[in-house]
C-alpha cells in the first residue's frame, strides 16, 4: 500500500474512532443526567393534616400562655408571677411553658415581639418635622391604649431599673431615638422652641406613657374614644413645646 493509501486509511480510522467517542459520550451524559436527576428534584410530599393540626394546636397553646403572662406580669409584676400561675391562668399543663419557651424569662421576652416590630418598623418624614411629631405622638398613644398591658410592664421595668432592661433595649430605645431625631429636626426647622432636647424628650414620653386612664387615680371612666385621647395628648404636647403654627 502506497503512502496515499495509508493516509486515507488513517484518516478513516481516526474519523470512525471520533464518531464512536462522540456517540459514547452523548449516551453516557444522558445516563448520568437520568441517574442524578432525582437528587436535584425537590420531593413534593402531600400535606399531612395531622401536622397541620399539631402546628395549629401548638400556636394556640403558645398564644394562651403569652396572653396569660401579659395579664399577670402587668398586674403582679415579673417577680410576683410564677410559672404555675401563668399555666393556671392559661389553663395549660405546667410543662408546656418549658416545652414552648424554655422558662419564664423567655416568655417575658417573647411578649415584647409585637412591640419590637411596631417600633422598629415605624418611619416618619422629618422633612415635615411638625407633622412627624404629631404622627409619632398620636400613634404612640393609640398603641399605648391598644396594648396597655405591655406598656404597663415596660413602665414597671423602667421604674424598677430591673435587670431585664438590657434585654428590652431594642423594645423602647428605637422609639426614644426616633423621637429625639424628630425633635432635632423641629429645632433645625424652627417649628418648636425648647432649651433642652433631653428634657423635652422626657416630658413628651412621660405624657404619652401616662396617657391611659388610671382607674386608681381617676375613679370614673373617661367618656372619650382612643382617637380623642390621642388628639388631646398631641395638643397638650405641642402647646407645651411652644409650637409655631
Amino acid at each position: 500500500m502506497d503512502n496515499q493509501g495509508l493516509k486515507a486509511t488513517s484518516l478513516w480510522v481516526a474519523f470512525f474512532i471520533a464518531h464512536l467517542l462522540t456517540t459514547f459520550c452523548k449516551r453516557r451524559k444522558i445516563q448520568l443526567n437520568n441517574r442524578f436527576e432525582h437528587l436535584f428534584k425537590k420531593e413534593v410530599r402531600p400535606v399531612d393534616k395531622k401536622d397541620l393540626i399539631l402546628k395549629e394546636k401548638n400556636k394556640e397553646v403558645k398564644d394562651q400562655i403569652l396572653q396569660a403572662a401579659k395579664l399577670l406580669f402587668s398586674s403582679r409584676g415579673y417577680d410576683g408571677t410564677t410559672v404555675r400561675q401563668i399555666c393556671d391562668e392559661a389553663n395549660v399543663s405546667l410543662a408546656l411553658v418549658s416545652y414552648h419557651f424554655g422558662g419564664k424569662e423567655n416568655v417575658f421576652n417573647a411578649l415584647f415581639e409585637p412591640l419590637r416590630h411596631t417600633f422598629m418598623n415605624a418611619h416618619y418624614d422629618v422633612n415635615n418635622s411638625l407633622e412627624a411629631l404629631r404622627s409619632f405622638c398620636r400613634n404612640f398613644v393609640l398603641y399605648r391604649i391598644h396594648e396597655h398591658e405591655l406598656i404597663d410592664i415596660l413602665q414597671q421595668e423602667i421604674v424598677m431599673n430591673s435587670p431585664r432592661l438590657e434585654m428590652l433595649k431594642d423594645v423602647f430605645l428605637p422609639s426614644w431615638e426616633q423621637l429625639r431625631t424628630i425633635l432635632q429636626a423641629c429645632l433645625e426647622q424652627q417649628t418648636i422652641h425648647f432649651d433642652s432636647i433631653d428634657i423635652a424628650l422626657n416630658f413628651i414620653m412621660g405624657t404619652l406613657m401616662y396617657s391611659l386612664n388610671n382607674p386608681f387615680l381617676n375613679r370614673s371612666a373617661l367618656p372619650l374614644t382612643p382617637e380623642q385621647i390621642a388628639d388631646l395628648a398631641v395638643d397638650f404636647v405641642l402647646n407645651g413645646l411652644q409650637t409655631n403654627y
